[in-house]
């Protein structure tokens, strides 16, 4: 009889050792995933799902936000600005979040005072065509003609949080 306890006693003890170690090792785990922001740290500690990660990290800036302002309508409001020689106007239509945002205006308020502005609507023509278009990055490009040559060109448009298709780079 007394065996039988002991041998019950130590039975009880390794599934008791076994799962201490076991939770352990995924205490640590899931602590590993709450730093990395795939949990939740709030018990029970569940992990996120992939719809709520894509949620609270997107891929793509911006990727799912509607569209309010296509990149033509960008691209034309750009031109009206040149032709109707408004610089606010132009300047409106380039991307505050672009990496290129003051040098984009700076180079528009040096045509714009040297009077060079409106002649830039020829470097700008009205037909263009979509290159290389994701859901939140794109390109419109286009042929520019010198005196000689044609040359291809091309006018990087972002999308911002509002929808809206904003100038990257000129």
């Amino acid at each position: 009889m007394m065996k039988k306890k002991v041998i019950l006693v130590l039975l009880v003890l390794i599934i008791v050792a076994v799962f201490c170690y076991a939770g352990a090792s995924w205490w640590k785990t899931r602590q590993a995933q709450i730093k990395m922001g795939i949990a939740s740290d709030k018990f029970p500690y569940r992990l996120y799902t992939q719809e709520e990660l894509n949620r609270m990290y997107p891929q793509i800036k911006n990727a799912d936000v509607p569209t309010r302002t296509t990149p033509e309508q960008t691209y034309a409001n750009f031109r009206e600005a040149l032709r109707m020689n408004n610089l606010d106007m132009a300047i409106e239509q380039l991307s505050k979040d672009s990496e290129k945002y003051e040098e984009n205006k700076k180079t528009l308020e040096e045509a714009y005072d040297s009077g060079k502005f409106i002649s830039g609507l020829s470097d700008y023509p009205e037909k263009t065509e979509r290159s290389n278009f994701g859901d939140s990055i794109g390109s419109l490009c286009y042929e520019q003609a010198d005196d000689t040559n044609k040359i291809s060109a091309c006018t990087s448009f972002i999308k911002d949080s509002n929808g809206d298709w904003k100038i990257d780079r000129l």
